[in-house]
């Protein structure tokens, strides 16, 4: 994986913490699949809005609060509060919200090219805000699902739900979506 990718879809800061890139791909093999999106998203708004962004009024005010309860959980454990640490504490739920029709004028299909360079063209799928809509928000439910242990087996509405994860794992990066599937070939 290049430098370059790196630094985009997962950030300096969080490999600090690890003592090589194997290690890091270790825990992630623990750790949730989903880093991709809130690091694009981080890596496209803070170039498009400021690195401040997560204060700036572009937010809702539910995610406006929840962006708030994360700088209170950090400030409780008496930790230093800093962009990366605020943007770790968000849940998944947080980043799925961003693709709701009440962020369309956020999330135009320029904005989603930056963030998804590898959206397919229009003539060969369509891919919009909503249509991303429905896809995080499919993966958050299963997600919460395996998060509180419930049943996913032989649920049909999650029968495909690795080629979902796939699909926009590819949106992203080849290189993050090859990076992922090594870990299930392991």
């Amino acid at each position: 994986m290049t430098e370059d990718i790196k630094n985009r879809f997962i950030s300096n800061k969080r490999l600090q913490s690890y003592n090589s890139f194997d290690e890091y791909k270790k825990n992630l093999r623990m750790s949730e699949k989903y880093y991709s999106l809130r690091n694009s998203i981080d890596f496209y708004f803070t170039q498009k809005i400021s690195s401040d962004w997560l204060d700036s009024d572009v937010l809702h005010k539910d995610s406006q609060q929840k962006v708030q309860e994360a700088k209170n959980k950090i400030l409780r454990r008496k930790e230093s509060l800093t962009h990366d640490k605020v943007l770790a504490e968000l849940s998944f739920g947080f980043w799925t919200s961003l693709f709701r029709k009440s962020y369309s004028n956020l999330f135009r299909v320029k904005d989603l090219q930056h963030i998804f360079p590898n959206l397919p063209s229009k003539n060969e799928q369509l891919i919009n805000r909503n249509i991303l809509d429905k896809k995080f928000n499919h993966i958050r439910k299963f997600r919460n699902r395996v998060f509180h242990y419930e049943r996913i087996l032989n649920k049909p509405e999650y029968k495909n739900i690795d080629k979902e994860i796939q699909e926009l794992l590819v949106y992203f990066d080849i290189e993050v979506y090859r990076f992922a599937e090594e870990f299930l070939n392991e």
